[in-house]
Order: structure tokens, then C-alpha cells, then sequence
């Protein structure tokens, strides 16, 4: 398996997640013994959205500041439209529920902003993962899907774009934030789907890793690989 091959991997698997339950969302639900699944398709969108930019700003986002040459500035622009998403998920979160500043808003409008903004989002998040790759150390880039993953799973499910979104003021606000959405899921029966595990990062044999051309040597391969034998009594 390549370096950053587990990390390229799992953010690609998010963000078709993402798209796909954005698409869910999109879809009209005219059911009228379903009355509440344009409800549903649309917070679930919203849950896993929110809680995939919360775990890129606490992973990503501090790596590439890190370890790129101009990390800085990429990290900008991602945090300008990440914010912006985040803005516009909490305007669709009022239009849903009715919220009074949110009644003027249309939703074709709504859906445009979020369509873009989750475009651009996406594009520069694959731009971090490529640039940690090509700067990072190769050990600790392959530790971060699951860092991604631990982040996504204890992460706030609502979109909280006035609160801070970096250093210690963010990650205290992300942890008071996921407590207390964790109390309003429960008591709203909310279902917040779980997020897409980390491709698994290992090694077959190491006779193995020479065929398909990928000798990495990990240590703890074995020379060849080992499968019990089943025998069946006559």
C-alpha cells in the first residue's frame, strides 16, 4: 500500500458520502404517510457534514500548517469556505425548522450556495491531503485517516459557524459544542449516521508485497503467508 494511500482513500469515501446524502436531501419527499422525510434526509445531511469539517479543522488543518512550506495559505482559503459552508448549513438547519430569520430564504438558493460551497470544500480538502503527502512525514500522514476518523466520531453534529475554529479556543468549542449536541440528539430521537472508517492501512506477506509490486517490508509481515489446512473426515 502506497504513503497516504489510507488518508486519500477515506477522504475521497467522506466526500462521496457527503454528496450522496446531499443528492437524499435533494430529492422531493411528497410521501404524505412519510411526512418527515425531507426531515430526515436533510439533518442526516446536515449531521455529517458538520461533524466532517469539525474533524478536518481539528486533524488536517493543524498538519498542514505544519508541515507545508506555505501551509498557511492554503489553510486560509479552506478555512474562508469552510466557514462559509458551515454559515450556509445553519441557515438551512433555520429553514427547516421554521426558524423566524430563515422564513424569507428559498430553497433552490439554499441548495445552490451548499452544492457550491461543498464543491469548493472538497476541492481543497483533497488539495491538503495531497500536499501532506508530498511534505509530511510518512509516518504521520498514515495515522491521520484514523485521527480523522476518532475526531468525526466525537464531533459536533450541528454547524456552529460563530464559534472559533482553530487552536485551543476551537478545540475547546468543539468538545462543549459535541456535548451538547450529543444531549439534543438524544432528546429530538435524532439519528446521526456513522462516519466512513479509515481504510484498513496493512501488509501481506512479504513474498506477497514483492508480487503485486509494493514491497513495503513492513516488520511485522511474514516471509510468506500462512492458512490452515481443513481436512474432511471420510
Amino acid at each position: 500500500m502506497t504513503h497516504g494511500h489510507t488518508l486519500t482513500m477515506t477522504v475521497d469515501a467522506t466526500q462521496r458520502s457527503l454528496d450522496q446524502r446531499l443528492r437524499h436531501a435533494l430529492l422531493p419527499h411528497d410521501n404524505p404517510r412519510r411526512p418527515r422525510d425531507h426531515y430526515a434526509a436533510t439533518d442526516t445531511f446536515l449531521a455529517a457534514t458538520s461533524r466532517h469539517l469539525a474533524a478536518v479543522e481539528a486533524v488536517l488543518v493543524a498538519e498542514v500548517r505544519r508541515s507545508m512550506p506555505d501551509g498557511e495559505s492554503l489553510c486560509h482559503d479552506y478555512l474562508h469556505t469552510a466557514r462559509e459552508l458551515e454559515l450556509t448549513l445553519a441557515w438551512v438547519k433555520g429553514k427547516l425548522y421554521g426558524e423566524a430569520h430563515a422564513i424569507y430564504l428559498k430553497w433552490p438558493e439554499l441548495w445552490a450556495d451548499v452544492r457550491s460551497l461543498l464543491d469548493e470544500h472538497n476541492r481543497l480538502e483533497r488539495r491538503m491531503v495531497a500536499e501532506l503527502i508530498r511534505h509530511g512525514d510518512p509516518r504521520t500522514v498514515d495515522g491521520l485517516a484514523r485521527r480523522m476518523f476518532d475526531a468525526e466520531t466525537h464531533g459536533p453534529t450541528r454547524p456552529h459557524p460563530r464559534t472559533p475554529h482553530t487552536g485551543l479556543l476551537g478545540l475547546a468549542s468543539r468538545r462543549m459544542w459535541a456535548l451538547a449536541d450529543r444531549v439534543w440528539d438524544a432528546a429530538e430521537g435524532r439519528v446521526i449516521p456513522d462516519p466512513v472508517p479509515p481504510t484498513p492501512h496493512r501488509h501481506d506477506s512479504l513474498v506477497a508485497q514483492y508480487l503485486v509490486a509494493d514491497p513495503k517490508f513492513d516488520a511485522s509481515a511474514t516471509v510468506v503467508d500462512h492458512h490452515k489446512r481443513h481436512t474432511s473426515s471420510d
